[in-house]
This record gives C-alpha cells, sequence and structure tokens, in this order.
C-alpha cells in the first residue's frame, strides 16, 4: 500500500515529488474506503521544500473531506502549516494567475497558505 508518508521518504531520497503524488492519487482513488483512510494515517517526516508537509497535509486533509472520511490529525500541526506571512503559488504563478488561484484554490489549502488551481488533485 502506498501511504502519504511514502511521499515523504522517496522525496528525502531524491525522487520527485510530483510523480510520487501522482502515483498516490492514482492509488487513492482506486482504493477501498478503509484503504484510503490507512493511506493518509501515517504523517509525513520532514522535508527539504518547506511547502512540502503543508502540501501534503492539504492533499490529505481535501482528500478526506472529498471522500466522506475524518481528516488525519497529523494534518493540523504547526509544521502542517507554511511558515512566515507569504504565500506559495504553484507554478510559480505570477500575475493575474495568482488571482486566478487566489479564487480558485480549494479551501484545504488556502487555509495553509497554498494557492493552487482547483484540479489540483485530478488525475486524468
Amino acid at each position: 500500500m502506498y501511504d502519504i508518508n511514502r511521499i515523504s521518504l522517496e522525496t528525502n531520497a531524491g525522487a520527485d515529488f510530483y510523480l510520487l503524488l501522482g502515483d498516490f492519487l492514482d492509488e487513492f482513488y482506486r482504493a477501498t474506503p478503509e484503504t484510503r483512510t490507512e493511506m493518509l494515517r501515517e504523517k509525513p517526516e520532514d522535508m527539504s521544500r518547506p511547502e512540502f508537509v503543508p502540501f501534503l497535509a492539504a492533499t490529505a486533509h481535501k482528500l478526506a473531506d472529498d471522500y466522506g472520511l475524518a481528516p488525519p490529525r497529523w494534518a493540523f500541526e504547526r509544521r502542517c502549516y507554511l511558515p512566515g506571512a507569504s504565500p506559495h503559488f504553484g507554478c510559480g504563478a505570477k500575475g493575474n494567475l495568482r488571482l486566478l488561484f487566489m479564487y480558485k484554490s480549494p479551501a484545504e489549502f488556502k487555509h495553509r497558505n497554498l494557492f493552487v488551481d482547483e484540479n489540483v488533485l485530478a488525475r486524468v
């Protein structure tokens, strides 16, 4: 089973965060409700980029909300919020794209000062 902590462990070992996130999401969307809960249970390790743990917390929180699961408690720890007052914009957004992300970003991400596309967790 692929859990959210595996993303942090493998990213810390040098793997690409976004590829791992995609693999995790693919497995999560195919999983049973019991397995989904288990996939979100273990908190991620600390990571080199300050936005990664808050991003994983927002991901776990959003997936839990979308699938009627209880959000994991670890997702509300202090380290799961972007430090400082400056927001982080996905895709290196500038100008009007920032405004769009501020409007469209899911609440679970905004809550952590992360602004991303509304379809950030979508898979094709």
